[in-house]
């Protein structure tokens, strides 16, 4: 009985811990801007893969996760701003496509869209090494940069 009970405990935790993920907490290095952030929170997977912190937004659908270089789609519904415009909260679209995810850096584009074109909405490139991001914003000259660290691995 006792083997049986250790059996069905490591059945249920095993899968659990291949799902891992290790949190990247970004924090803007400009104390006095406390409005933006990098959005939406990536995390990387213990299998290497590149995910955003999106699958409780309502209307979730889609793969959150993207694999260097791959392409990743999904949709929720948001509230979108773009110039300091809102266009609402409606079903958006996003995209992550061909990613840099390597030792070194991690480099993605998220595009949106709400039937029509694509629109870039935010330029992320976090060093490894020194934990250096920089995000650059629909339109921003220059970007703004952040102070990244692994966070703690979660199930």
């Amino acid at each position: 009985m006792k083997k049986l009970i250790l059996a069905a405990t490591l059945a249920a935790i095993v899968p659990t811990m291949a799902n891992a993920i290790t949190l990247i907490d970004c924090k803007n290095e400009d104390s006095k801007n406390s409005i933006t952030s990098i959005w939406p929170t990536p995390y990387l997977s213990d299998s290497g893969l590149l995910c955003f912190d999106v699958k409780g937004w309502p209307e979730f659908s889609g793969s959150n996760c993207v694999a260097n270089g791959k392409n990743t789609r999904w949709t929720g519904l948001v509230i979108v701003s773009e110039d300091d415009e809102s266009q609402g909260r409606d079903s958006t679209n996003f995209r992550v496509s061909k990613p840099t995810v390597n030792e070194n850096n991690i480099e993605y584009i998220i595009e949106w869209s709400r039937g029509g074109a694509w629109r870039s909405m935010q330029h992320v490139a976090i060093n490894r090494f020194t934990g250096v991001a920089v995000s650059y914003f629909v339109r921003e000259h220059g970007g703004e940069t952040y102070q990244c660290r692994a966070g703690k691995k979660v199930f």
